[in-house]
């Protein structure tokens, strides 16, 4: 499907166009009664999700999902909204939490790698211990972090009750050092490089990465390293990533990505990827990090988005390291923070972050240091930007900052601190929802240690615009400052208070010392123009009107549930209530100016689900001025019954 975050123009200071990548449609399933939970809403699961053979079929192309995604305000492309790194939490704890997660607007969940594993070693501490999940002991699904694959099933069912999706990080470049740990199905000296092929000397820990052979070949950190050239491995691996598939994930991060080979680097072809990556996921993305002599970093998007409905790419590491050098600095300059420096890679194909489980975890401590104040300063720039895909990563309990890196006040498995769901970096995902397909434009407000990412559409409405402002020092009077945005008054959510915006000024407002300000009309009755123009009525030919035997539901209970057929958005379970047309129909109107063909089902509203041919999943669809259903066939007549 076409990335709506490729439809905007990014701005900063100038217009930037991207590129349209071919859009997919897939048949949408039948959807069950709806419930409200604390947070975010659940709407129960339905038999035809289990059938699904493709994470799109069960999510965007299943409209139960839809009507959930919908309802929680989450943004539709993976590869825009942003991913909660529930680093370390088991499955139990991701499914207990999810009505948060959904209430805080993340669009997926990014796990932990689900492999059978070696450990941990040393009981549930962090310590010295966290890492056995990053060394696999073969392809089977679940270990002692994250629990079993029935716990993984649950999970996501779970999370695809709320519209959210599950993105999983999987292992594929190498196994445990340990060959006694590692799966009697894999032990086989032929499925590995061998120890001396990289010629990189001391057990693959002085690999030298400009050079490419070695950075392929060697066994990273004396770690098993798989013989990615070997159709067999390929075919394998790709039946662990089907089976993940199978059990409900939407996504895929591939840890190590850039110590396998592409394709046609070297003299040999390498099936690995074009065979792995044919498994049905939704998103997939690469740790391709930056920095390499000789590294094609463009080349690994473009691979995994060609098998990916909802985009692929890579980790934006470069443009981390630099966000962190302007929060430590204090200097937010816009023009030194436009460029998500994708060396040659799309904005829509980066996964953002202000840290990673590697800057964080690692040895060398890149962002160990950095304070949850800070964490929050950052989240706001890149959270609310058009490109990317930013991914928060979950610190555990007690722990970084000026405290210890690993503060034992939680366990593995457990849920890290709070920081994930702060007001401020709830908000801003919000934010980040509701503009989906919007422009940007980044300015500097008084000062470079205050930033603005607006947000616009330019349609004339402030419902649609917003603006958040990261300020790191000293209150900041906006009124006079330029914008993108539509005339009106935006609200802070965050922090209470509001700017008002005429002819592209700013004419009043202000924002605080150390605060990050959303200022946009969410659950906020925007202000409406002050000399509206109605909107014409549509002629006829720019409708169609569906209609029902009013004695299948009745006259006052029947609902229908419908999109354009093209991919568009489900209508809020359980669909809009028809009306009394004549005697013995029911039937609604949709505006059609473009003539689209629509795909439908009707409900009573209280579970009762009339499907094209009476299946579960198989939906109507239709085209014209008048669709008049009679039966479950599928047909439907063309003249109107009578007149609404």
């Amino acid at each position: 499907m076409t990335p709506l975050s490729k439809d905007a123009g990014l701005r900063t200071g100038v217009n930037r166009r991207s590129t349209m990548s071919g859009f997919i449609t897939k048949t949408a399933a039948g959807i069950a009664a709806a419930a409200t939970l604390i947070g975010g809403l659940a709407i129960g699961a339905s038999s035809a999700q289990a059938a699904a053979t493709t994470s799109y079929d069960r999510t965007l192309g299943n409209a139960q999902f839809e009507a959930a995604r919908t309802q929680n305000g989450l943004a539709k492309e993976m590869n825009y909204g942003s991913i909660l790194h529930a680093w370390m939490w088991s499955f139990n704890t991701m499914k207990e939490h999810m009505a948060e997660i959904a209430d805080a607007g993340y669009t997926s969940i990014q796990t932990s790698p689900i492999s059978v594993i070696k450990g941990p070693m040393q009981g549930k501490k962090f310590t010295e211990n966290w890492y056995y999940v990053y060394q696999p002991a073969g392809t089977s699904i679940g270990n002692s972090v994250v629990g079993s694959e029935d716990d993984l099933k649950a999970m996501t069912a779970e999370a695809h009750k709320y519209g959210i999706r599950v993105i999983v990080d999987a292992v594929i470049n190498h196994f445990s050092s340990d060959w006694n740990a590692i799966e009697s199905s894999w032990k086989n000296t032929s499925l590995f490089h061998t120890k001396s092929e990289g010629g990189c000397g001391d057990n693959g820990t002085a690999i030298n990465y400009g050079n490419r052979w070695q950075v392929t070949h060697c066994h990273l950190l004396g770690l098993w390293d798989l013989n990615t050239e070997n159709q067999e491995v390929g075919n394998r691996m790709q039946g662990f990533l089907k089976q993940a598939v199978a059990d409900g994930v939407d996504g895929f991060r591939y840890d190590a990505a850039k110590h396998i080979e592409l394709p046609d680097e070297f003299g040999t072809h390498s099936p690995y990827f074009d065979t792995i990556l044919d498994n049905g996921a939704q998103y997939q993305y690469g740790e391709v990090l930056q920095g390499d002599a000789g590294l094609n970093v463009a080349a690994y998007p473009a691979l995994f988005e060609k098998y990916s409905s909802n985009g692929g790419g890579n980790t934006a590491s470069n443009y981390g390291g630099a966000l962190r050098s302007a929060l430590n600095s204090k200097n937010l300059n816009a023009g030194n923070l436009n460029s998500l420096q994708g060396q040659g890679v799309q904005d829509d194909q980066l996964v953002t972050w202000v840290e990673s489980h590697d800057t964080y975890a690692n040895s060398d401590r890149q962002s160990t240091g950095m304070t949850d104040w800070q964490i929050r300063m950052g989240w706001g720039v890149i959270g609310a930007r058009a490109g990317g895909a930013p991914l928060f990563f979950n610190r555990p309990v007690g722990s970084g900052g000026t405290n210890a890196q690993f503060a034992e006040q939680s366990q593995l498995g457990d849920a890290g601190d709070d920081e994930w769901k702060s007001p401020e970096v709830k908000w801003v995902n919000k934010f980040r929802n509701a503009m989906e397909g919007n422009a940007e434009y980044l300015r500097n407000c008084q000062a470079e240690n205050c930033l603005m990412v607006e947000r616009y559409k330019s349609d004339g409405s402030n419902a649609n615009d917003g603006v958040v402002v990261v300020n790191m020092d000293g209150d900041k009077n906006l009124s006079g400052l330029d914008t993108t945005l539509d005339d009106g008054t935006y609200t802070d959510q965050v922090n209470g208070g509001t700017i008002t915006v005429a002819n592209k000024k700013i004419t009043a407002g202000s924002v605080k010392s150390g605060k990050v300000s959303v200022f946009v009309n969410i659950g906020t009755a925007p202000t409406p123009d002050p000399d509206p123009t109605p909107d014409p009525e549509p002629t006829p030919e720019s409708t169609t009107t569906v209609y029902y035997p009013s004695t299948k539901f009745g006259a006052d209970s029947t609902y229908l549930h419908w999109r354009f057929a093209d991919g568009g958005t489900w209508t809020t379970a359980p669909g809009v209530k028809m009306t009394a047309a004549c005697d013995g129909w029911v039937s609604t109107t949709i505006d059609n100016p473009d003539s689209k063909k629509i795909e439908f089902v009707f409900t009573n509203g209280s579970g009762q689900w009339d499907n094209k041919n009476g299946v579960s999943g198989q939906n109507y669809t239709a085209t014209g001025a008048s669709v008049v259903v009679t039966d479950n066939s599928g047909n439907y007549g063309t003249t109107a019954p009578c007149t609404v």
